[in-house]
């Protein structure tokens, strides 16, 4: 017995070619999928973890080399008052000596230089928008610069110095000035290292 082929109608014919290019379609989209996600993972997984920054403090997105000095706007400076022994406080009795410094933090994702050196330091104590000492009027001959190595991401302090409880003028700020007023007095500090102002408000009382 003879078979007749069966002949299919151009709409059919149509119909089967769309649907076959879809399906191709669809396969090579799930097998790019795949081949992007393993790159996204062995991207991921390749990438190093870095070092956290304090709280409050964001990476600069400024791009800098290592080893050169840090841009302007990636150190974050932090005046800081307290005992001797570089200990915080926020309160002085009137036989204790406020003694202030600061800290640096390179907000950078490398190492870079920064002038440290006491010509670039300059303290400022005030009561209230008043100023009632600063360094500025100290003996600042024979002041140099001193360059350090900042680690990425990383905290420095500075020696700590004694403020003598007086105020200073244009005849010197040593504790031979004015004393200043005690008693519950309320001051605050700040500093500025080679250009950058410090970031927060230093309060403390003297009694």
């Amino acid at each position: 017995m003879s078979q007749t082929r069966r002949t299919l109608s151009p709409a059919v014919y149509r119909r089967r070619r769309i649907g076959a290019v879809i399906a191709l379609a669809i396969v090579v989209s799930l097998i790019w999928g795949g081949v992007n996600a393993v790159g996204l993972w062995i991207g991921a997984s390749q990438t190093p973890t870095p070092t956290p920054l304090p709280e409050g403090l964001n990476e600069s997105s400024v791009v800098v080399e290592a080893g050169e000095p840090c841009p302007p706007g990636t150190v974050s400076v932090m005046a800081q008052v307290g005992d001797s022994q570089g200990a915080l406080m926020n309160k002085f009795s009137a036989d204790q000596t406020p003694h202030i410094w600061f800290t640096l933090t390179n907000t950078n994702s490398v190492d870079c230089k920064f002038n440290v050196g006491a010509k670039v330091q300059y303290f400022t104590i005030k009561s209230g928008d008043q100023q009632i000492w600063t360094s500025r009027q100290c003996n600042r001959e024979g002041l140099t610069d001193s360059e350090i190595v900042l680690k990425a991401a990383q905290t420095s302090a500075s020696p700590v110095q004694p403020w003598e409880k007086v105020s200073s003028s244009s005849t010197g700020c040593g504790p031979e000035q004015e004393a200043v007023v005690t008693g519950g007095a309320s001051y605050h500090v700040e500093v500025e290292v080679n250009g950058e102002l410090s970031n927060n408000d230093q309060q403390f009382v003297l009694d």
